[in-house]
């Protein structure tokens, strides 16, 4: 097993989380697996064993990892299924869905134009540049927009936040998909994107809140009009959250 180096110091034991957590999300590391020792992860990602033991603590703390003392570290069992979140979209949950993402994205640009670091703007960038060159295919577009959202929480330097938006973006993985199949939304929401990075770049926390508030208002109302249309239900007009230019 082999780890990516860390290549500089800032929020170490964070970002060995973040690694971590994400090859379990993806099943690159299943439950049961054994993880490499202390000194050989600390060797991987080329931090000291202090930034290994402090990152195992929190991983531990959250249920991802079991150590077992004498034995070694082993990737925890699966979260029950009843923790699992299956959607059958409709326009109720929906709401539900752009509700929690509304209360959690809108903070976590805030923070991540705060504390965002060089190699968030580069990935960044290099995600809005990979969507940009295939606008036409759907699929590196649905890939391009998880990636963006995961990023920016990566940036807002919040082990908790970004654990819960892995959860949301599976969650609306589908509905990501088809909203980026509704003619010109995805070119609208590479314009949103661009203008929440620029907020990002330029350490402007409120700006970026608003946009990704205006952004995620956006997405819900498209995916929203495509919804079966007996499904539709009133809801509550909210106040435009689009900052003013």
């Amino acid at each position: 097993m082999l780890f990516d180096a860390i290549s500089d110091n800032q929020a170490l034991s964070q970002r060995i989380v973040n690694q971590i957590t994400k090859k379990i999300k993806t099943g690159e590391l299943k439950p049961g697996d054994r993880l490499p020792t202390e000194r050989t992860m600390a060797e991987q990602f080329q931090v000291s064993r202090t930034a290994i033991r402090d990152a195992i603590k929190i991983l531990s703390g959250s249920g991802l990892l079991e150590v077992r003392h004498g034995v070694g570290i082993f990737v925890a069992d699966s979260r029950s299924e009843e923790s699992e979140i299956v959607w059958n979209f409709t326009h109720a949950n929906l709401r539900d869905v752009f509700e929690v993402r509304r209360a959690l994205e809108a903070q976590t640009a805030f923070l991540a134009a705060i504390r965002r670091a060089d190699h968030h703007i580069v990935r960044l960038r290099q995600i809005i540049a990979t969507a940009q060159a295939h606008s036409d295919d759907v699929s590196v577009l649905n890939d391009c927009d998880a990636q963006f959202h995961e990023t920016v929480a990566e940036a807002s330097q919040n082990v908790l936040i970004l654990d819960v938006m892995w959860t949301i973006l599976d969650v609306v993985a589908d509905t990501r998909r088809a909203s980026l199949s509704i003619p010109s939304r995805p070119q609208v929401s590479l314009e949103e994107h661009s203008a929440i990075l620029d907020a990002i770049i330029e350490q402007q926390p409120e700006r970026a809140r608003l946009l990704m508030l205006h952004h995620l208002d956006s997405v819900e109302s498209a995916i929203a009009s495509n919804l079966p249309r007996q499904a539709k239900q009133p809801s509550a007009d909210r106040e435009s959250t689009e900052p003013a230019k």
